[in-house]
């Protein structure tokens, strides 16, 4: 899942017109977004002054926002020319995720079972229709709303470790730029849907045991469909 380092010209970045907060958090969101929809591929290099002037702005927050990037490990500095690399995207790390999730969200999801209460149950199916509604070049709208539907799902569980370190799973750029890479190539949710909508039907009607069967088996096809995204890639 790596390429030859290329250069940063042309990367058709836009800011998001929110400059009335911070400038250098509008580039760091443009940079970040355009890091993990594989705009800016693995190894590619990043030179503070060529994205200012793409930009159309001075250095200092271009400056601050690759900074930034490199604190969360998704730059790395450039060995030889200066700059920045944009940091590969790894399987290991994936897998890792789906790992965790697997030990920890279908016993928090079977803690919260019979809790959620119907304002709940009616918002998880709205955000699943919402999905089902989205196309594949909203793969990062249809990764938000998949991350609020599971948050919500165990939101009811006791255990507030388990539900911050999910919390930050879904935080993890990997986990963003490996969503895209499945959306752009299967991008019929509806299986997602029919999948998430077991998950709601087990949680409405308290069948704990049902809802940690549906969330691991749901995690586990994810897991197996990276597997495969993976396996193609690298082909």
């Amino acid at each position: 899942m790596s390429s030859a380092p290329t250069s940063a010209g042309a990367l058709d970045l836009q800011l998001d017109g929110q400059l009335s907060e911070d400038l250098a958090s509008s580039v760091y969101r443009e940079l970040r977004a355009a890091i993990c929809d594989f705009r800016l591929q693995p190894n590619q290099r990043l030179v503070q002054n060529t994205l200012a002037d793409e930009l159309g702005i001075s250095r200092t927050p271009v400056r601050d926002a690759l900074l930034r990037l490199a604190q969360e490990g998704m730059v790395q500095p450039a060995p030889q020319r200066g700059g920045y690399l944009v940091s590969e995207f790894t399987a290991r790390e994936v897998f890792d995720i789906y790992d965790v999730r697997l030990a920890l969200e279908p016993n928090a999801a079977a803690e919260a079972a019979g809790r959620h209460g119907a304002v709940a149950i009616a918002t998880l199916r709205e955000l699943n229709s919402k999905i089902a509604s989205q196309v594949p070049a909203e793969s990062a709208n249809t990764f938000e709303l998949n991350r609020d539907f599971h948050a919500l799902v165990i939101e009811p569980s006791d255990n507030v470790i388990i539900r911050r370190v999910l919390g930050q799973l879904w935080s993890m750029p990997s986990a963003l730029r490996m969503y895209h890479l499945q959306m752009v190539d299967d991008h019929d949710a509806g299986q997602m849907v029919e999948e998430h909508e077991t998950i709601i039907v087990a949680l409405e009607n308290g069948d704990s045991q049902r809802v940690k069967d549906a969330v691991a088996s749901h995690i586990e096809l994810a897991r197996a469909d990276a597997v495969q995204h993976v396996a193609e890639d690298a082909s």
